[in-house]
């Protein structure tokens, strides 16, 4: 029954995904996609792992990187995240996962009938100057620029298969000064859990065009895959890989330790690498990540440096209830 499930699973996301492929990765569409807010992984947790969460997903952040992770929940998870990103550029991320309870059954699982979730990102940028069209020494105004995506997505655990499928909606609403532009969108995704490992893949960001005045932009469409595997009790490791429609593949390694050291306290430390920023000089591409967890409550901690454009910092605070 896990290898039909698995089958299954490997020919829904190849129908889903063969569109893309041939346009994933491809260097004459570098800077064709718009909304490229949607790019920017959210989260401490995964931060700190190098954005290698795709084949985890096992919280409530799994909204973004894999849906599917959505649909192993039992119990209500509620997230937010500020990032200080480099230029004076903020970016705030919320979620909500709430597994369908069963009414009917109360000997059912908490997510027999799958697991809701919503999400909102938040990315903006204000005091940018405005200049006339000749040279001039100041500015003649200032202005600001806000993107707003609202995510709504539902993920169902197949019973006694190992395998979670997961969907989202996505609404997308982009501002620039006075002039606006917004899309839908969907991801779709998929994990197999099989022992330890866990195998995860999909597609983000699969969509209509932003158009702000005259020229519409694509969704920046993206293939992912990934995996995890649990080394021990305290230490697992991850790996993805991305295929933008609008760049190179893109791959990313990560790695959690986590101790326990009282009966509710929990510590955890973690290393990653990410290949995207990897250009950007001095310590870019690498990522490290702190974590403490008391009872329900965790809150974590990411340092992401990008070279020569600022380091970024990264805080979650995740309550499960």
């Amino acid at each position: 029954m896990r290898r039909i499930a698995a089958l299954s699973a490997a020919l829904w996301l190849l129908a889903l995904t063969g569109p893309a492929r041939a346009r994933a990765g491809s260097s004459s569409a570098v800077g064709t996609s718009g909304a490229q807010f949607l790019k920017i992984a959210p989260g401490a947790r995964s931060a700190g792992m190098g954005q290698a969460y795709a084949g985890l997903a096992d919280g409530v952040e799994a909204i973004y990187y894999n849906p599917a992770g959505l649909g192993d929940m039992m119990r209500v998870e509620i997230t937010g995240m500020h990032d200080s990103y480099f230029q004076d550029i903020d970016y705030e991320f919320a979620a909500l996962a709430v597994p369908m309870l069963s009414w009917v059954d109360s000997k059912k699982d908490k997510n027999a009938y799958g697991v809701v979730g919503a999400a909102v990102y938040d990315l903006s940028v204000q005091n940018i100057e405005q200049r006339s069209l000749t040279e001039t020494d100041q500015p003649i105004n200032t202005f600001g620029s806000t993107d707003l995506a609202y995510t709504l997505g539902y993920a169902y655990a197949l019973p006694d298969t190992g395998l979670s499928l997961g969907v989202t909606a996505k609404f997308i609403d982009q501002t620039i000064d006075n002039v606006s532009a917004s899309a839908f969108a969907a991801d779709l995704g998929a994990l197999y859990h099989l022992g330890e490992l866990r195998l995860g893949a999909g597609v983000r960001n699969a969509g209509t065009q932003s158009k702000f005045v005259s020229e519409a932009d694509p969704m920046p469409l993206t293939i992912f895959g990934g995996a995890s595997y649990k080394v021990t009790d305290a230490l697992l490791g991850s790996v993805e890989m991305d295929l933008p429609r609008d760049n190179s593949a893109v791959v990313a390694f990560g790695a959690e330790y986590r101790k326990r050291f009282a009966d509710k306290l929990t510590g955890a430390a973690r290393l990653g690498y990410n290949t995207a920023n990897s250009e950007a000089g001095g310590w870019a591409g690498a990522s490290f990540g702190l974590g403490v967890g008391y009872g329900n409550l965790n809150f974590d901690f990411a340092f992401v440096p990008f070279g020569d454009l600022g380091n970024t910092f990264r805080y979650s605070l995740t309550a499960k209830f």
